[in-house]
């Protein structure tokens, strides 16, 4: 709603809704801003006023001020209902104690042990299903569908049920547009998810919800209802955001033919290539937020009860960080300041996986598909501001080779 405070504030971009329009040209309008030396700016969101940060100095400080700018007061009003208390609602030792429940299954080793019976031969089955083609959207045919189904793979739901839960977690995503259906999908997910855990707790699989219903750290295990709200998380924070990355990764390489060829002659850059396309294309473009209380930042007072955009996007080309900053280069190295993933105690607890379902997806892509490229050279790219991505991504291809 609409404060008289909000209503006063002039709003750069007033004709702009950064909640809900397509922003092709993001980048160049939040250079301008920060070129002109703002900082801090207000703009439209949601019909009401929403405060970006754009410099990387001041978004990373915010990620670190999680006692001062905490998250949960953003994800209780735009989430917890539909996907419960999850870890992005949670505070102090609660939020510690139950990360570290979770976390064992997003270690880098697990994670590596998970890439030749799990995300691997999951690529190949999806390239496999393109055989007798020459063109698809690569979106719908792979990008959207492959982070899904890790998910469900790592959780060890059974393949066949993947259509109905696709159904009811598009419908818990309507929140908080249609929050009736919304609260519907919660109550159908809680409800098939219920006897699965029963049984994981009593006869443990190689599985992710096993070692959730296992799982101990000082004395707490996790409830029923905090797995439930772990798994309700886990597709929006872990699925949409990946297929987004992945899709504009994608379109970047697939656009540009001396990267294309580079990366086909040396697998040993893609990872370098997976992290340069996650600091420039990086699905959470802005990072909702939201204040309980007057701050200040860079000498900008925001009102209580205020939202924030924590400008990642902007951040991760922000010249004072980056040399080159809107330049794809392969030779930045695997430590640069990228805040793609959030910082501080909620820094995204699956980024590993993200990166290395990446990976592979860009491995598999171009080595068995020879002559991939785009259908039309002048495709757009991503879209949108707060989750930015490539949405359709028609390609075309030579052949489709065996796996290995």
């Amino acid at each position: 709603m609409r404060t008289d405070t909000q209503s006063a504030i002039a709003r750069v971009f007033p004709e702009i809704d950064f909640a809900t329009d397509p922003l092709p040209d993001f980048h160049q309008r939040m250079a301008a801003l920060r070129d002109a030396g703002r900082r801090v700016v207000p703009v439209n969101y949601l019909g009401a006023t929403a405060w970006i940060i754009l410099r990387h100095e001041d978004v990373s400080a915010l990620y670190r001020n999680e006692s001062g700018v905490p998250a949960a007061p953003a994800y209780r009003r735009h989430s917890e209902p539909a996907q419960g208390k999850t870890l992005l609602c949670m505070e102090g030792d609660e939020h510690r104690v139950n990360r570290l429940l979770v976390s064992g299954a997003f270690h880098p080793g697990a994670i590596r042990r998970r890439i030749d019976t799990l995300l691997r031969p999951l690529a190949d089955e999806l390239i496999d299903s393109l055989a007798g083609s020459s063109g698809v959207d690569l979106v719908s045919a792979y990008t959207h569908r492959y982070p899904f189904k890790v998910i469900t793979g790592l959780l060890g739901i059974p393949v066949e049920d993947e259509p109905e839960l696709h159904q009811w977690l598009d419908g818990l995503f309507q929140f908080p547009w249609n929050p009736s259906l919304a609260l519907e999908a919660r109550a159908a997910i809680t409800a098939y998810l219920a006897p699965i855990v029963q049984q994981r707790r009593a006869q443990p699989q190689d599985d992710l919800l096993s070692l959730l219903a296992a799982a101990e750290v000082e004395g707490k295990r996790l409830t029923d209802e905090e797995i439930f709200s772990f798994v309700r998380l886990i597709f929006p924070a872990g699925a949409d955001t990946t297929y987004l990355s992945l899709g504009s990764l994608l379109w970047a390489v697939l656009r540009d033919d001396a990267l294309r060829e580079t990366l086909l002659a040396d697998a040993a850059l893609h990872a370098a290539a997976v992290d340069e396309g996650l600091r420039l294309y990086g699905a959470v473009c802005l990072q909702p937020r939201y204040t309980e209380r007057q701050i200040n930042v860079a000498g900008v007072t925001i009102p209580a009860n205020s939202a924030l955009l924590y400008g990642n996007a902007t951040a991760n080309r922000d010249p004072a960080v980056f040399t080159d900053a809107d330049t794809f280069r392969l030779d930045r190295g695997a430590h640069h300041k990228s805040v793609t993933f959030g910082g501080g105690p909620h820094f995204c607890l699956g980024s590993h996986l993200a990166r290395a379902e990446i990976e592979v997806s860009l491995g598999a892509l171009l080595g068995r598909l020879p002559g991939l490229r785009l259908a039309d050279p002048a495709q757009p790219g991503p879209q949108g501001a707060v989750l930015r991505g490539v949405r359709e991504l028609p390609v075309l291809f030579d052949a489709v080779l065996p796996a290995g």
